[in-house]
């Protein structure tokens, strides 16, 4: 299911469907798909919000895996989304949320099931649909109560058959004006057994800004991948770490690499250079000398000019950080930083988060930034601007 609008995850979702937004250099989606390289043959993408980006950027197949894509033109709730491919599925399929993490150990574990949903204990089971489970076996699934029963909470995993399809003819609207996938699930345990597997990997959900560092570390720090060098490292160039350069990017003479650090594709990384923390730098970026990157997500096709501190942060494509940019992430009231999600004030849960800026914003020289603030698409802030509030 990768067909909302996110808004949550304003402003990097106002230009980019949240299933592309980066995750040490790959697409969420495409870190979903890695977890099911041999286990399927055909995944079915319901698309909606951005559609024709999401296309693009995955074709026909990955990975040896055929994709087709189904529309959802009306954002109508999880239920309406699974309707949506009801003439494409034949018998037993898989559906997830396509725009959160998930382990290969946890997939596989559901599909032992003939019905299955993935669950886990979270601090705030309020925001989920909250799981009643005895012996194993799903008694009740409430989306989003206001009075939880338990921390135990679904998800967005589920292993199925076409008779959810039946069921999901006959349930009502929820209260919150949408059809609820949970509510079938609900009346499917009535009549069956649904297994719940409690999560034995990891689910990393991508819901607010700074959900891409937190899943950024995670992947950065379990799951690293291939290190190395495709790239042209100066001499005398300090790594301490794991390092992945892409192919013709160069690290120039001075810097220092401090941390694990992903650096895409055609990348300059300028003298005396400090990159250090769960860093990911995504293709065609250029960051100037004597500039410190620490612990961020940088989109494609960014640019940082000389004496820039930029910290925590995550940068959309086409970013411009004009010189002696600071980028503040420590909160000065709070233990954590708070960041405003529609209106509100929303604790982030982080020691430290700096900025997030949309695509093709310009910050001019000397702008200083401070925790948790937001900057929305295409804005330029002039030079020596302290941003205390969001940009939107």
């Amino acid at each position: 299911m990768a067909a909302g609008k996110s808004t949550r995850t304003y402003p990097l979702t106002l230009t980019k469907p949240k299933p592309l937004l980066p995750i040490a250099n790959k697409p969420i989606l495409a870190h979903q798909l890695d977890q099911f390289v041999g286990l399927i043959q055909e995944a079915i993408l319901i698309v909606g919000y951005k559609s024709d980006m999401i296309r693009a950027e995955f074709g026909d197949s990955y990975r040896g895996i055929a994709l087709k894509y189904v529309e959802q033109q009306a954002q109508l709730g999880t239920g309406h989304a699974a309707m949506q491919v009801r003439s494409y599925v034949r018998d037993r399929f898989l559906l997830m949320n396509g725009d959160d993490l998930y382990a290969r150990v946890d997939i596989e574990a559901c599909l032992q099931y003939l019905y299955a949903l993935l669950g886990k204990e979270v601090a705030n089971p309020k925001l989920y649909g909250v799981l009643t489970v005895e012996n194993g076996l799903v008694r009740d699934l409430i989306e989003k109560p206001e009075h939880p029963a338990s921390n135990l909470t679904s998800v967005g995993m589920y292993v199925l058959d076409t008779r959810v399809f039946e069921i999901l003819d006959t349930i009502p609207k929820s209260p919150r004006g949408e059809y609820e996938v949970t509510d079938a699930i609900k009346r499917l345990a009535q009549i069956a057994e649904v297994h719940c597997h409690v999560v034995d990997g990891y689910w990393i959900p991508i819901g607010y800004p700074w959900s891409v560092l937190n899943a950024n570390d995670f992947i950065l720090e379990q799951d690293f991948g291939e290190a190395g060098s495709r790239g042209i490292i100066a001499e005398g160039v300090k790594v301490e770490g794991k390092l992945f350069l892409g192919e013709g990017s160069q690290i120039q003479k001075g810097a220092s690499i401090q941390g694990n650090v992903r650096i895409g594709k055609q990348c300059v990384i300028e003298p005396n250079c400090t990159i250090r923390g769960n860093t990911a730098i995504g293709d065609h970026c250029h960051i100037g000398p004597d500039t410190v990157v620490n612990n961020s997500v940088l989109d494609r096709h960014c640019r940082v000019e000389p004496f820039c501190q930029i910290s925590h942060s995550v940068l959309g494509e086409h970013i411009t950080v004009g010189a002696g940019t600071v980028t503040m992430s420590v909160p000065t009231t709070t233990k954590t930083v708070t960041s405003a999600i529609k209106g509100q004030d929303v604790l982030t849960d982080r020691e430290q988060f700096g900025m997030t800026v949309g695509s093709h914003a310009s910050l001019y020289p000397h702008v200083v930034t401070y925790a948790g603030v937001k900057i929305a698409p295409e804005t330029v802030i002039p030079p020596g601007t302290i941003v205390k509030e969001d940009l939107m």
